[in-house]
């Protein structure tokens, strides 16, 4: 009997022994991807049967060619074919229907939970590209933290939140039931791609299957960091009114309280109205407000290309500047293979260059991109209680396992801003920030 599908641990028990030059797909046989990136390892060649033409659709299934796609029957990889209910392309559709909650809550909420949703939707993208084309699914951190530090944090809360694990009901607030929803939704995509990537008691793909997997305890990471707040302050809580009343507070500090709000400010970009159009035809789209009054985050997104790596679905904050201008974190810089200074926001003469693009256009910046330096924003009423001026350089002491104390960070001064110190993810990573983390201004 004939394999019609070829996997990865087929191949093992069949090269078990020697390691041939050549493999050749016969009957229109196909190759799952992990099976095809076995072989592209051990540098053996696929020789293709030369039965199957390029006009033909091959069901995965049977090795049936078709002229034409049945309707029944959609795209695995290429022009291979498998019914709509496979499982595989079930996975793809829970993936794709989790993202579209991501997407949903992220419109409800502000701050740092908007910006960690971002990050969960593009890693869930990632997933999503990793199961089709069959590249290797890369591990990564979240909310400034390794997985191994996730996972902890997921099952010791009382060690790092100083709450217990949740006990979940309807009197808790929308976001932490919203994102228990994400939650229970993740554990099912994880169950899919169980089923999807297990074949005669092998399973394949476990980059995959880690990933999945961790989401789930990033998740209720990120229930227990909107709980936390709610617990100091009552239980029903909104998260929203919380970050008001912590404002307030803070507005009204004795000039003994020497405590700033420490944000972490993510990967964004700052369009020119010129490059706005461009990139888009139309004017940016308000999203929500931002904590410093006036800023607020677009639905718009483009994609960041540099000399040796891209970083997708990165954040525009409106509204349109004089001139464009991107920052990223010294990991980014890493990822895109590009060299921008620390500099300050405006400051960008002779800094890095990079190229921004969307489905409608591509611009080409020969300088705008910037690690963004740490810096604090502050009303005039904070400056004079702090005892410091627009443009001072301050130190600040961050974090309490992992403190750190930030030198030169800048005293950015203006009637309209709110106080707040930011940090980005690298910075945020090293002093173990988490929601609601405060830091001391030390001189």
């Amino acid at each position: 009997m004939i394999e019609k599908v070829i996997t990865e641990a087929l191949l093992r028990k069949q090269f078990l022994n020697e390691l041939p030059e050549t493999f050749t797909l016969v009957g229109g046989q196909l190759l799952t991807p992990a099976a095809a990136q076995f072989l592209n390892d051990r540098k053996i060649t696929v020789v293709k049967d030369k039965g199957v033409t390029g006009a033909d659709y091959v069901a995965v299934e049977d090795g049936q060619k078709y002229p034409v796609k049945p309707e029944h029957m959609t795209h695995l990889i290429g022009r291979q074919l498998v019914p709509k209910d496979h499982p595989r392309i079930i996975l793809r559709g829970l993936i794709d229907n989790f993202q579209a909650e991501v997407l949903l809550l992220q419109q409800q909420v502000n701050g740092t939970l908007s910006i960690q949703l971002n990050d969960l939707f593009t890693r869930a993208q990632a997933i999503l590209k990793a199961e089709v084309t069959g590249v290797e699914l890369e591990p990564c951190d979240f909310l400034g933290l390794s997985e191994t530090e996730i996972r902890e944090r997921s099952h010791t809360p009382q060690k790092y939140f100083g709450i217990g694990h949740l006990d979940l009901n309807a009197e808790l607030s929308s976001e932490v039931l919203s994102l228990n929803r994400l939650r229970t939704l993740i554990r099912q995509v994880e169950l899919a791609a169980v089923t999807a990537f297990t074949h005669d008691k092998t399973v394949e793909r476990t980059d995959i299957l880690r990933a999945l997997n961790r989401l789930s305890s990033v998740i209720y990471v990120m229930m227990l960091l909107v709980v936390k707040p709610e617990k100091q302050f009552g239980e029903s809580m909104d998260n929203r009114l919380t970050d008001d009343i912590v404002a307030n507070v803070m507005a009204r500090f004795t000039t003994t309280d020497r405590q700033i709000p420490v944000e972490l400010s993510a990967r964004h970009v700052h369009l020119s109205a010129v490059d706005v159009a461009t990139l888009f035809g139309h004017d940016l789209t308000d999203a929500r407000e931002l904590s410093q009054p006036g800023q607020f985050l677009c639905k718009e997104r483009v994609k960041l290309i540099g000399p040796r790596g891209e970083i997708e679905n990165i954040a525009i904050l409106g509204p349109a500047r004089s001139r464009t201008q991107v920052e990223i974190s010294l990991t980014d810089a890493r990822i895109l293979g590009a060299q921008p200074p620390v500099r300050q926001s405006g400051d960008v003469a002779g800094s890095a260059g990079v190229q921004i693009a969307t489905e409608r256009a591509t611009v080409t910046l020969d300088e705008g991109l910037i690690v963004a330096a740490r810096h604090v924003h502050m009303h005039p009423d904070d400056a004079q209680r702090f005892g410091v001026k627009d443009k001072d350089m301050v130190r600040v002491r961050v974090g309490k396992a992992r403190k750190l104390t930030f030198e030169d960070v800048l005293v950015r001064v203006n009637p309209e801003y709110r106080l707040a110190m930011h940090i980005d993810f690298d910075e945020g990573n090293a002093c173990g920030w988490v929601s609601g983390m405060t830091g001391e201004l030390l001189d």
